[in-house]
């Protein structure tokens, strides 16, 4: 079973790809991000009440996307629910 920690990077990590490829030089500015529909109050389709509560709500969400994370970190973190996920199939 996959744990929220990863999940919650791995949202993280959709969020921060078009800084990291340099698209824009701050995620948050991505204007195709569902980064923005997640943090506002608009409506849409996505399940923001279930995302959100995985941060512990709006403001744990914000302070999670403040934050830089190491991307060696991340991609191992990654990889090894990747490997996880990959081998339970087996």
């Amino acid at each position: 079973m996959t744990s929220d920690s990863y999940f919650t990077t791995l949202i993280f990590y959709i969020h921060y790809n078009p800084q990291r490829h340099g698209f824009v030089s701050d995620f948050r500015d991505w204007e195709w991000s569902s980064y923005h529909a997640l943090a506002g109050t608009g409506a849409t389709k996505l399940k923001r009440i279930e995302v959100l509560n995985m941060f512990d709500g709006s403001k744990g969400f914000e302070e999670f996307h403040q934050g830089m994370l190491d991307e060696k970190k991340l991609a191992a973190l990654i990889d090894t629910e990747f490997e996880m996920e990959t081998q339970d199939s087996s």
